[in-house]
């Protein structure tokens, strides 16, 4: 019966789910992160040539992600707002049908609750995260039912093999859970001791899965080289992960929030009161709606997996029955924190949107030489600062010193806003400063632009091969 019910826990993550999915969808959110250089190259063109054979490694949860729009746009030649619209629905399918498949084989409501649950806080930013910590969970939940070695086995094997393509972030999560599930053995809980080799086995083999990917199929686009290279000690940088949470509170009040049901399985002066959980809720709540913006969702992707892979772990160490009970009111907060923050982003996306709308003409357009336009500078974060208390005051003018500055370190994705909002008519852009990364290769491009499906295509890719790609 606990595998089965749909209760009132489900729905509110559900709803929190869904409008996500409707405010996002509507205001294009895939657009203002990656997801414009991923929608882009679907609509543009050969996807692979252009933009995902430089992240082989993570090949099935690009395809999975992005894989389906680009089809459609070949079978169906949509408008190009048809085409980003169905891009932002099949991208907000997919968790929900990973979610949907960990329901089908989990042995209790553990395993999805929390998946969805640490999703919500990610949701807007594509990261690749989204498919691997899907794709294990459902491993994990499947092999939590006592088998036989063989199908172990094969089980393990079969989702390595696919789990090696998604992201590091898996191995990870196999060494966290074998950590946290072998201290609760040996200390005598009630944990599913024979998910523990598993665990091990699976880190073994995607840390080499990832080596050899890396190895026999690197990235040839130096600009992404180097950005992998700095940004790929973030996933393991404790100082760095650290900061994350201080500069987005809303972010700590959520992980405390599914950590909390596994934490008290421990004993009872580990257990959070009504009260606490309830001061959580409300101190999440209180960033969610004044400090949402890019960078929330940019962030959660060092530490989401991290957080999952142990706050399964905790719950499966003690009863799945009071687990279930227990987690209840954090997880309606979760649900009640996310939307907030949903509706919180949006309005901002909204503005940025509107912002750029009023500026859009006809032809190429670089921002930064109109003095007419007066484009707004962007400005760093500090650790102590309005924006990220209540960022509604942060500046004399919302949208000019707060909105469109957050935005700017994604310079590259002006071009892509104003090119799908004005119906391919309009290019405004930022010139990128020399240490910036670039998307791109120029090779790729004119092969793009040789076959493009239009003039307005045609005309897009000349200018992507002119100001954002690397010989």
């Amino acid at each position: 019966m606990m595998a089965r019910r749909f209760d009132f826990c489900d729905r509110a993550l559900v709803a929190a789910f869904l409008i996500a999915v409707v405010v996002g969808t509507w205001n294009r959110v895939l657009l203002v992160n990656d997801g414009a250089y991923f929608l882009s190259v679907t609509w543009l063109g050969d996807a692979w040539d252009l933009y995902f054979n430089q992240f082989v490694g993570r090949a099935v949860s690009l395809m999975v992600a992005f894989g389906p729009v680009w089809a459609l746009r070949w079978a169906f030649a949509p408008s190009a707002a048809t085409h980003i619209v169905m891009g932002h629905l099949l991208f907000f399918a997919v968790p929900l049908c990973l979610w949907l498949a960990v329901r089908s084989v989990e042995p209790t409501r553990i395993h999805s609750r929390l998946y969805l649950a640490a999703i919500l806080a990610l949701i807007y930013f594509p990261s690749e995260i989204i498919v691997a910590a899907g794709l294990w969970m459902i491993w994990i939940a499947a092999i939590a039912k006592v088998r036989p070695a063989g199908q172990v086995i094969v089980l393990t094997l079969g989702f390595a093999v696919v789990l090696a393509f998604t992201h590091p972030a898996a191995a990870m999560m196999s060494l966290l859970y074998f950590a946290v599930g072998g201290i609760a053995t040996a200390s005598g809980r009630p944990f599913p001791r024979h998910t523990l080799k598993p665990a091990a086995a699976m880190m073994i083999l995607l840390v080499l899965g990832y080596v050899l990917t890396s190895w026999l199929a690197p990235s040839t686009n130096p600009s992404i080289i180097a950005m992998q290279g700095a940004s790929s000690r973030d996933y393991v940088d404790p100082l760095w992960m650290t900061s994350t949470v201080v500069l987005f509170p809303m972010l700590a009040t959520v992980w405390l929030l599914l950590l909390a049901p596994g934490v008290a399985q421990l004993g009872q002066r580990w257990r959070l009161t009504p009260r606490g959980v309830a001061i959580i809720g409300v101190i999440g709540l209180w960033f969610a709606a004044n400090a949402a913006s890019l960078y929330l969702y940019l962030f959660a992707r060092h530490t989401v997996a991290d957080v999952l892979a142990v706050a399964l772990a905790l719950a499966l160490a003690g009863s799945p029955a009071e687990w279930l009970e227990g987690a209840r009111r954090p997880l309606l907060w979760c649900a009640a924190i996310t939307a907030t923050a949903t509706l919180s982003y949006n309005v901002d996306v909204f503005m940025l949107r509107r912002f750029v709308d009023r500026h859009l003409v006809p032809g190429v357009v670089d921002v930064d030489q109109q003095a007419s336009m007066a484009w707004p500078k962007h400005v760093g974060r500090e650790l102590f600062e309005t924006r990220l208390y209540f960022k509604w005051i942060a500046g004399a003018d919302y949208v000019r010193d707060v909105v469109v500055p957050d935005y700017e370190p994604y310079r590259q994705v002006l071009a892509f806003i104003s090119f799908f909002d004005s119906d391919r008519r309009s290019v405004l852009y930022h010139q990128l400063p020399r240490t910036h990364w670039i998307p791109f290769e120029c090779p790729a491009l004119d092969r793009a632009a040789a076959h493009a499906h239009d003039d307005d295509d045609r005309r897009f890719l000349v200018f992507l091969r002119d100001n954002y790609c690397v010989p």
